[in-house]
C-alpha cells in the first residue's frame, strides 16, 4: 500500500510539474533559445579548452566571435536585402498581372467555354486596402493588449537581455548543472543518467550546428544559382530558402514556392530553370550534404516527425516547429536508455539494480 501511495504521488507530482511548465511556456522559450545558442557555441569552446584557454576567457572569445560574425553578415546582407525587398514590393502588381494574363490565355486556349478568370492583382490590391483600413484599429488593439500585459512585456524585454547571460552560465557551469540534475534521482540511476545526458549532448550539438550550417550552405547555393539564371531578388529568395531549411520535411517546398511564383510571372523558361535548380539542390542536400553535415541519423519515422511538428506548433508556435525534431529525438534517447534498451548501452537490465541492492541488504 505504501508503494502504491508513493507511485501515485509521484505520478501526480509529474502531472503537476508538466502543467506548471505549460503555464510558464512563454518563459520556457527563452530557456530553449539560450540552450540552443549554448549548443551552437560548444564546439569552438571545446576547441579553445583543448588548447588550454581558461574557460571564462574561452567563453568570452566565442561570444565575441559570434557577435562579430553576425554583425558582419548583417552589414553585408541588410543593404542588398532592403533594396531587393523594396523593389519587389514595387514590382509585385506587374508580376501578378503578367501571371494572371498568362494563365487566362492558357484557359482561353484550352477551355474556351469556361468563364473563369484569374485576378491575382485585384486580390492583392484588395488585401492591401484591407490592411490599410484595419491598421489603426489593429494598432489600437495591440496597444491595449500590451498595456494590459505589462508583466508579459517585462518578461519579453528581460528575456532578450538575459538570453546571453543564461547561455553564458550554461557553458560555464555545465558540469554543475549535470551534477545537480543527477541529485534529483537515486544514486543507482547515475550511470543511466550520465549516458543519457552524454548522448543527448552529442545529438543536440550535432543537430544545431549541422542544421545552421546546412541552412547557410543552401542559402548561398540558391542565391548563386538564381543569380546565374537571371532570376531577380536572388539574395532575398536565398535567405528565404535558408530559413525554410530549418523546418523539417516541408522546409524545401516552402523555400521553392516564392521563387517559382516570381519565375513563372517573368518567363516560363525561367520557371523551368528554377525547378531544375531546386530539384538538383534537393538531391545534393539529401545525398551529400545531410549525411556529411548532420552526422548520425536521428532514426525518427516521418509520421513521428509530422506529429511532433504539429504538437510543437500548437504549444510554442514557430519555435515549437523548429525544436520539435531534436526534442523528440532527445526524448527517444532518454526512453531507450532509461526504460527500453538499457542492455544495448551496457547498462543494468530492468530489475537488476533492485536485485543487487536487496542482496546487499540481506548480506
Amino acid at each position: 500500500m505504501k508503494d502504491f501511495i508513493r507511485r501515485t504521488l509521484f505520478v501526480i507530482g509529474v502531472l503537476l510539474a508538466l502543467a506548471f511548465l505549460y503555464l510558464i511556456r512563454g518563459v520556457f522559450i527563452y530557456l530553449i533559445v539560450a540552450m540552443l545558442l549554448a549548443y551552437l557555441m560548444y564546439a569552438p569552446l571545446r576547441w579553445l579548452r583543448l588548447h588550454r584557454v581558461p574557460r571564462g576567457l574561452a567563453v568570452a572569445i566565442v561570444f565575441l566571435g559570434l557577435l562579430v560574425i553576425i554583425a558582419g553578415l548583417l552589414a553585408l546582407i541588410l543593404p542588398v536585402l532592403y533594396h531587393e525587398t523594396a523593389q519587389l514590393a514595387k514590382e509585385i502588381p506587374g508580376a501578378l498581372t503578367s501571371l494572371e494574363n498568362s494563365l487566362n490565355n492558357v484557359m482561353r486556349q484550352n477551355f474556351p467555354e469556361s468563364t473563369m478568370q484569374f485576378a491575382f492583382k485585384d486580390a492583392f490590391i484588395q488585401m492591401l486596402d484591407s490592411v490599410r483600413q484595419n491598421l489603426p484599429a489593429t494598432l489600437q488593439q495591440s496597444f491595449v493588449f500590451v498595456s494590459r500585459t505589462i508583466s508579459g512585456s517585462v518578461t519579453f524585454i528581460l528575456g532578450l537581455v538575459l538570453i546571453p547571460l543564461m547561455c553564458y552560465y550554461f557553458l560555464v557551469d555545465a558540469e554543475k548543472f549535470k551534477h545537480s540534475f543527477k541529485l534529483l534521482f537515486p544514486q543507482t540511476y547515475n550511470e543511466r543518467i550520465e549516458t543519457t545526458i552524454s548522448l543527448m549532448n552529442v545529438m543536440l550539438g550535432n543537430y544545431v550546428r549541422g542544421q545552421l550550417t546546412l541552412s547557410f550552405i543552401m542559402a548561398v547555393l540558391v542565391t548563386v544559382g538564381l543569380t546565374l539564371f537571371g532570376v531577380k531578388y536572388a539574395l532575398l529568395l536565398g535567405i528565404i530558402a535558408g530559413v525554410a531549411e530549418l523546418i523539417p520535411m516541408v522546409g524545401p517546398i516552402l523555400g521553392f514556392i516564392p521563387a517559382a511564383l516570381l519565375a513563372v510571372a517573368t518567363s516560363p523558361v525561367k520557371l523551368l530553370w528554377v525547378v531544375i535548380l531546386y530539384a538538383g539542390l534537393h538531391l545534393l542536400e539529401n545525398n551529400v550534404l545531410v549525411p556529411r553535415i548532420m552526422g548520425r541519423n536521428m532514426d525518427l519515422h516521418p509520421m513521428t516527425v509530422i506529429i511532433a511538428m504539429m504538437i510543437g506548433a500548437q504549444l510554442l508556435g514557430v519555435l515549437g516547429v523548429l525544436i520539435a525534431l531534436p526534442a523528440t529525438a532527445a526524448g527517444k534517447i532518454a526512453l531507450n536508455i532509461l526504460v527500453l534498451k538499457r542492455e544495448e548501452f551496457g547498462l543494468a537490465a530492468a530489475g537488476e539494480g533492485c536485485t543487487d541492492k536487496a542482496q546487499e541488504s540481506s548480506d
